[in-house]
């Protein structure tokens, strides 16, 4: 499985390392309530669940702009 760490979170959104820990943490999360059992890896996250995510917040702001 491919994941993607810190780094590469950093690179693909332009936020602090801080941050990029705290979105990978928050994703991590929420990977674990939706998929019990799950194992979670330290500072990584899956590629597919990350862009499952962020595609979603990016449609999600899509239509917020098509309301405005």
């Amino acid at each position: 499985m491919n994941y993607y760490t810190m780094a590469d979170i950093k690179k693909l959104t332009g936020l602090s390392q801080t941050a990029s820990y705290d979105l990978i943490r928050n994703l991590n999360n929420r990977l674990k309530k939706e998929y019990p059992g799950t194992v979670i890896l330290t500072a990584k996250i899956p590629k597919w669940y990350f862009n499952k995510k962020t595609k979603m917040i990016g449609e999600e702001d899509e239509k917020e702009n098509k309301q405005d």
